[in-house]
């Protein structure tokens, strides 16, 4: 079997600003798989989703289907830059791609998010044999936190970053605010990654966030990436439970 790529397919419910992870979308032996969570009760998969308002998309009417095809889907290959564009090559090897990228690696560095969508493509969390959960991820809600014009000569590449817990949030109990070493606050976690980055926190667990992409001048959608990094606790102990337990997007290595 050939290496599996995989990504989380997000609905935002425009109104709340809350996240759902109502499918997966993941590439292995030549072919392409997208299937609902349709599964359980866990917390903001599709039946929260449906719960809030979401509907079944157009392409994938049947929630309970495995939907497979040799192409990438059409309702999400008109997500990505056409390779007509005269920029084209500039917008990969702006996001850090080349001629031998996959489609699911462009789909993955896009987020393949159009213009006053309610759709994304997120990366899982990885977990390793060592313990430790990976991933990296934008950073979400920039364009409410009323930054400067110069709010990117705070940040260098490879700068740390802090994450604080932020319990009263109007919108998500787990929020998790991301802030410069400074004390500024540039944005939050993404919701989808939330309760279980707010997990950790709880668990004293010490995540690192470095800066690895910055664009002040593309969308607030793309003006910022970090990198995530952090240790499980060890152990059977009740925190550590907790801690996956709130990871429903896990992905071992």
């Amino acid at each position: 079997m050939s290496d599996v790529h995989t990504l989380l397919v997000v609905w935002q419910n425009a109104k709340s600003r809350l996240y759902y992870h109502v499918g997966t979308l993941s590439h292995y032996n030549d072919q392409y798989e997208f299937v609902y969570t349709n599964y359980g009760t866990e917390h903001r998969k599709l039946k929260d989703a449906l719960k809030n308002g979401y509907m079944l998309h157009p392409a994938f009417p049947d929630p309970n289907k495995i939907y497979r095809s040799k192409n990438l889907f059409a309702a999400f290959d008109r997500r990505l830059p056409s390779t007509d564009r005269t920029d084209f090559k500039a917008i990969m090897a702006d996001l850090g791609l080349n001629e031998n990228s996959s489609k699911m690696d462009l789909l993955q560095q896009t987020r393949g998010r159009l213009s006053n969508d309610t759709y994304s493509f997120e990366q899982p969390l990885r977990l390793d044999e060592n313990r430790r959960i990976h991933t990296s991820f934008f950073v979400h809600g920039m364009r409410h936190c009323n930054l400067p014009k110069h709010w990117s000569s705070w940040l260098r590449i490879h700068d740390r970053l802090n994450l604080v817990q932020d319990p009263t949030n109007d919108f998500d109990p787990n929020a998790v605010g991301v802030f410069t070493q400074g004390g500024k606050l540039l944005g939050y976690v993404p919701g989808f990654y939330s309760e279980a980055i707010y997990s950790l926190l709880e668990n004293d667990a010490e995540p690192i966030v470095r800066v690895i992409y910055i664009n002040e001048l593309s969308t607030p959608n793309w003006w910022l990436k970090v990198d995530f990094e952090c240790r499980v606790p060890f152990g059977e102990s009740t925190a550590s439970q907790e801690v996956l337990t709130a990871m429903p997007q896990i992905q071992k290595l």
